[in-house]
């Protein structure tokens, strides 16, 4: 609801009529307009809109607007009042106004999230965890003599849908309050992500490392979860700076790209034999892949050692030496 609330000429009459009736002036009262202030009673008074009200003249005109909310009293209402009570004033212009707020005590949305959180907290929800509310202006005001003294009552938490609802109870005696509010949990996890853009067979190291805040239903199985899942492997694609990484998009380094050179090499404990060959797959560190022996144009198995080095299974040897 809009706290600025303009009332006409008609509903200002209605309630000055019920309230009371002007004692007899022998003259006009000269008086000034105040400016926009505050109300801290349960009505409105002459001298809450003009300055000068003499004691005699002065009285309750209207109900004040609820605590925290605001009513506009325009030229126009404000020229009816003045001719009705006999005050000597007259609008100078058509925005000449006053605004009148009802003092009040405030619950903000922030107040109440702090209660939830330890609600939920209290149920075995830990971590890095926010709270929303259904209702996203959610506030309560209280008149201005009141505490900001609340409890949390009929609080319920499902833990699957994340959900909460409750009652926030606040005041007391004939201004005490029960508002309902209701909203959801997320629970956040942190995540590797990368810090700008790597290409397709991209090494990854520390540098290339940032961290992303996510709720908690983004990190599925195979979301990357660890630093350790990252440095030293191989981009298997190309991914933006702070996209969430898959445990697909990664995959151990090519320490041998097909086609290319390699050394062959056979260690035993009585000889080494080393020989050149030309991949026919990648190959990671510790798969076995085939090879080329580019001299003797046999094909061989070995396991991939390092940096184009492939240690030949002892059993092909004599393909290796021929």
């Amino acid at each position: 609801m809009n706290r600025h609330t303009r009332f006409g000429f008609a509903l200002w009459f209605i309630t000055a009529a019920c309230v009371g009736s002007p004692n007899p002036c022998v003259a006009d009262t000269l008086v000034a307009l105040h400016g926009d202030s505050d109300v801290r009673g349960a009505t409105v008074r002459l001298s809450d809109l003009f300055s000068g009200v003499p004691a005699s003249i002065d009285r309750e005109i209207a109900q004040a607007p609820a605590p925290g909310k605001s009513a506009t009293y325009d030229a126009r209402v404000l020229e009816k009042l003045a001719d009705k009570y006999r005050l000597d004033w007259h609008a100078t212009s058509a925005n000449d106004h006053v605004t009148l707020t009802t003092a009040s005590t405030r619950i903000t949305a922030d107040d109440v999230r702090t209660a939830v959180l330890h609600k939920v907290e209290e149920s075995g929800i830990h971590g890095d965890i926010e709270a929303s509310f259904d209702n996203h202006a959610f506030e309560i005001d209280l008149p201005g003599d009141q505490r900001t003294d609340f409890k949390l009552s009929n609080f319920d938490f499902d833990p699957v849908s994340k959900r909460f609802r409750s009652e926030v109870a606040a005041g007391s005696g004939p201004s005490a309050v029960s508002v309902p509010v209701a909203g959801r949990i997320t629970v956040k996890r942190h995540v590797p992500v990368l810090a700008h853009h790597l290409d397709s067979g991209t090494i990854i190291t520390l540098t290339d490392i940032d961290w992303a805040t996510v709720p908690d239903e983004r990190v599925t199985p195979n979301v990357v979860v660890s630093a350790d899942q990252l440095i030293g492997r191989e981009l298997r694609h190309a991914v933006n700076d702070g996209d969430i990484i898959r445990t697909s998009d990664v995959m151990a380094a090519r320490l041998v790209t097909r086609g290319a050179l390699v050394t062959l090499k056979i260690e035993t404990p009585f000889m080494q034999l080393t020989a050149q060959g030309r991949a026919l797959q990648d190959g990671a560190e510790g798969e076995v892949i085939r090879v080329n022996n580019t001299q003797s144009n046999r094909m061989v198995e070995g396991t991939v050692t390092g940096p184009g080095m492939i240690l030949v299974h002892t059993g092909q040897k004599l393909a290796l030496a021929q």
